[in-house]
């Protein structure tokens, strides 16, 4: 056989090991619960079978590969990733797992497609290794670079609804409720308009419930969410909480203070289209107004230079 046939089998062979383990690795709760209950899953998840099975792949090399990729417990890397996980609305347990799973079987996939596609076009080996080698790259890269838009986004939307949620916090809070309570009355408001906003403060509100103190609850959301407003919010409400000031004078102050920068971040804006438009006017616009205005005068001149 030649080169390509070999590194397609290959690539068959590793894929099918993967799925495999992605489809099997999943253990019953009830199993799970009995087995240990409150562990963090690890990443190796992915790649070996819980609850005591025998392992698809050698635990040694299980272990290996976390190391190379970073994705041990506790190590920079893998808290990175929760992070972002966390920020773009995938917050469960088996988040970086499932993540992970994806980055490498769309590594597998994409070479294993598009082999067909490459061997048909390229028939020299070195074009057709280093095809397969840019393909799975781009399938290890681009779930990262798609959670990081998804995580864009998200922040965007929550920093463009945070203003309204403000003003009925100060609503809630001047009406005698509790910072608790105003919290949960405005996650039911914001339910249709703000859906993002609200879910991250019914989360607030059942951590709360749950036992959690409220300081903690709202680093949490300030970790969730990653977007500066919302983070200065939360060390603020810490901060009121803490030396017993008016909660409701401080949502209003902050509320002023939000649409204020909201408002100089559009006057800098407008401030810098004249400059943005130079370009286009250069480029695009100011040769037609020349075609416009000197073309009738260069025909003419041509016209009598002829005669």
């Amino acid at each position: 056989m030649g080169l390509a046939a070999w590194i397609f089998a290959l690539l068959v062979a590793a894929a099918a090991v993967f799925l495999t383990a992605f489809l099997q690795g999943g253990a019953s709760p009830v199993r799970q619960r009995l087995q240990g209950g409150g562990r963090q899953p690890r990443v190796s998840q992915v790649l070996i079978r819980k609850g005591g099975r025998a392992p698809i792949l050698p635990p040694v090399l299980v272990a290996k590969c976390e190391e190379k990729l970073g994705l041990r417990q506790g190590s920079p890397t893998l808290q990175e990733m929760q992070t972002t996980l966390a920020q773009a609305g995938f917050a469960g347990e088996e988040a970086v797992a499932l993540f992970m799973g994806l980055k490498l079987g769309l590594a597998l996939a994409l070479p294993i497609v598009v082999l067909p596609l490459i061997y048909a076009r390229l028939t020299h080996p070195a074009l057709v290794i280093g095809g397969l080698y840019l393909l799975l790259l781009s399938g290890y890269y681009l779930p990262t670079l798609v959670l990081g838009l998804l995580a864009d986004s998200r922040r965007h939307r929550l920093r463009e609804d945070l203003p309204d949620a403000l003003d009925l916090l100060v609503v809630c809070v001047e009406a005698g409720q509790g910072l608790n309570a105003a919290i949960k009355r405005v996650a039911d408001e914001l339910q249709l308009s703000s859906p993002t906003l609200a879910g991250e403060l019914r989360l607030v509100n059942l951590e709360i419930n749950a036992g959690k103190e409220r300081e903690q609850a709202l680093r949490s959301l300030a970790d969730r969410t990653g977007v500066e407003e919302v983070a200065s919010l939360c060390n603020i409400l810490i901060q009121s909480d803490r030396l017993g000031t008016s909660m409701a004078q401080t949502l209003k102050v902050q509320s002023e203070t939000l649409r204020t920068t909201r408002r100089q971040k559009l006057e800098e804006l407008a401030a810098k289209t004249p400059v943005k438009l130079v370009f286009p006017l250069i480029l695009f616009i100011f040769p037609a107004i020349m075609v416009v205005i000197l073309g009738p005068a260069a025909l003419r001149i041509m016209e009598n230079l002829m005669k």
